[in-house]
């Protein structure tokens, strides 16, 4: 399939090597059970058409990996765990390398905008501009809990429009099992209305208003159920759940990040 894009289409600067993404990376123990976080980058860029100043499609992704104990296992977890959208990768159990799983989503990825959005550029030449692609994830790794990593994506996506979206994707990744921990692994059965009421009230304080009513004012939680995301980050201190842009209220509002004291959650959490 690459081939075929290279012969049609020019392909820019493909890179594929071990980089710093930015942010922090962890470190955990000493010896050949410890755990360390590298990274690898792929950076490629395929034009609509022969000429450079026609609409482009720009993926670049700087993914952090795990080496050491369990690393196979977390590595396979975090690329399946809905950082790379689209997640080609769920309709296969194959094991797969984060090297194969970079190089595989970029290809694919560049495979399906020249199909898609060359056929919509031969009719529409005229809005060339519009046709222009961007895809840009950047990760790290964070231990703020003795517990858990926190595997951290920065994704920015733009397909054409007024604007792109950014999102922040957090994955907590339990260190003694290599699992990653969702919201039900965490806290104990019948947490959701309790937290529920936690995170209004903290919304609550946030902006300046005494209820949920106030809130729907505000274009926050309008229209929708009161939810607890299971984008979250697990710190020594504190919990904090991350609202997307657009996820719980208007574009405007941007990302809406909600902390809350883990002495607020002790009856919630689970014995461990």
């Amino acid at each position: 399939m690459k081939k075929s894009i290279i012969s049609m289409f020019a392909v820019f600067a493909t890179m594929l090597l071990a980089a710093s993404c930015g942010g922090n990376s962890s470190k955990n123990g000493n010896g050949k059970d410890s755990l360390t976080f590298d990274s690898i980058k792929v950076d490629s860029t395929l034009s609509l058409t022969e000429d450079t100043a026609g609409p482009r499609c720009h993926v670049s992704l700087c993914l952090t990996y795990a080496k050491g104990k369990n690393a196979d296992f977390i590595n396979d977890s975090i690329i399946r765990s809905g950082i790379l959208s689209p997640d080609y990768f769920s309709i296969t159990s194959d094991k797969i390398t984060p090297e194969e799983a970079a190089d595989s989503f970029v290809t694919r990825y560049l495979a399906e905008y020249k199909k898609e959005y060359g056929e919509m550029y031969k009719a529409d030449k005229q809005h060339g501009a519009s046709y222009n692609c961007e895809y840009i994830v950047k990760t790290y790794v964070l231990q703020d809990n003795d517990k858990y990593y926190t595997y951290v994506a920065n994704v920015y996506n733009y397909g054409g429009g007024a604007h792109g979206n950014s999102v922040v994707i957090a994955r907590n990744i339990n260190t003694a099992t290599g699992k990653i921990a969702a919201l039900k692994d965490v806290f104990v059965p019948g947490y959701e209305q309790e937290l529920n009421d936690i995170i209004v009230k903290k919304l609550c304080e946030k902006y300046d208003v005494s209820d949920l009513k106030g809130l729907q004012d505000k274009t926050i939680f309008a229209g929708i159920d009161v939810y607890v995301p299971e984008n979250f980050i697990l710190g020594n201190d504190d919990v904090t759940f991350i609202y997307s842009p657009d996820e719980i209220a208007s574009h405007a509002e941007g990302e809406i990040r909600v902390a809350v004291k883990n002495s607020e959650l002790e009856k919630l959490f689970k014995k461990q």
